[in-house]
């Protein structure tokens, strides 16, 4: 009795430890299922989602490709417009360049001409008085000084002014449109009445700050010299003078030399030719076109 009621419950046992077992088993094995499933359906919710992604991605590429063909043709169109101001201003600013050229060359043409001139002027003053003189020795002292013909070759012919070449530089540098303005009509050129002016004021219309004053003439009567070299000396130096462009000499008639010199307006001869080496030059008077100088011949010490 005993022992039948303690094998009964064992057997009991094992058939529910047995039932248990299958059970879960059915549900390990619907849990991996339902997990396969599960993974399937999001797989294949992944795969359209991202059919639909790459379609929208598509048409924004598409979109962005539309947009850069767009800009390109507006920039394309811009720079043709640009490209064609800037090549009308360029033209513009040509036709400038060549009347402020042209105006140069007439200026510079009626300057060689007022040199003519006043050489032949010259010239002729110094025959006048070199016929007038009898003695052979005084002669072929004057002759001797002859005025030189004066020189035409400034140099730095054919540069723009400043402001056309500002023009010139904004028109070719890069930007836009506005960036280089308009060119401005040019001012007339005011120059003096002997057409003098520097290299700049000849080839530009406007006048600049750094133009060169007018020629002025001014007589420089000196006593004190006896030799011939001592007069081709004195004229030498008188030319090299800052502001001398040329120097003729003729013979007074108390034995003073006259010379005849052209230079610009600020050239002050009262202080420069006290400088002149060897001479001791002293000015004894001063009036309008006239310097009257005392000077010491080198060559009377020997």
């Amino acid at each position: 009795m005993n022992e039948t009621a303690a094998r009964h419950p064992n057997r009991f046992l094992a058939d529910l430890t047995q039932a248990m077992r299958s059970t879960a088993e059915t549900a390990r094995q619907a849990t991996i299922e339902q997990c396969q499933a599960d993974a399937k359906a999001y797989t294949e919710k992944l795969h359209a989602r991202t059919d639909d992604e790459a379609a929208s991605l598509r048409k924004a590429a598409e979109a962005d490709v539309s947009a850069i063909r767009d800009w390109s043709k507006a920039e394309m169109e811009r720079i043709r417009v640009e490209t064609e101001q800037r090549i009308s201003r360029r033209r513009e600013l040509l036709e400038q360049e060549l009347q402020e050229y042209n105006s140069a060359i007439e200026l510079e043409i009626e300057r060689v001409q007022s040199r003519v001139t006043h050489f032949e002027g010259e010239v002729a003053t110094f025959f006048e008085q070199l016929l007038q003189e009898a003695d052979p020795t005084v002669f072929a002292s004057m002759a001797a000084q002859m005025p030189d013909p004066p020189s035409f070759e400034d140099g730095g012919r054919g540069n723009v002014t400043p402001d056309l070449r500002e023009r010139r530089e904004q028109i070719m540098r890069s930007g836009s449109p506005a960036a280089a303005a308009a060119p401005e009509a040019p001012q007339a050129a005011d120059d003096g009445a002997d057409g003098g002016s520097d290299d700049s004021q000849l080839i530009g219309a406007r006048p600049s700050a750094a133009k060169t004053p007018p020629l002025e003439s001014t007589q420089v009567v000196v006593v004190g010299l006896i030799s011939v070299a001592s007069i081709a000396t004195f004229k030498r130096q008188l030319g090299r003078l800052p502001g001398v462009k040329n120097v003729g000499v003729s013979s007074g008639p108390d034995g003073e030399f006259i010379f005849t010199v052209g230079h610009g307006s600020d050239t002050s001869l009262a202080q420069l030719v006290p400088t002149l080496p060897n001479f001791q030059a002293r000015i004894t008077s001063e009036r309008e076109g006239v310097l009257s100088v005392s000077a010491h011949d080198p060559e009377a010490e020997g």
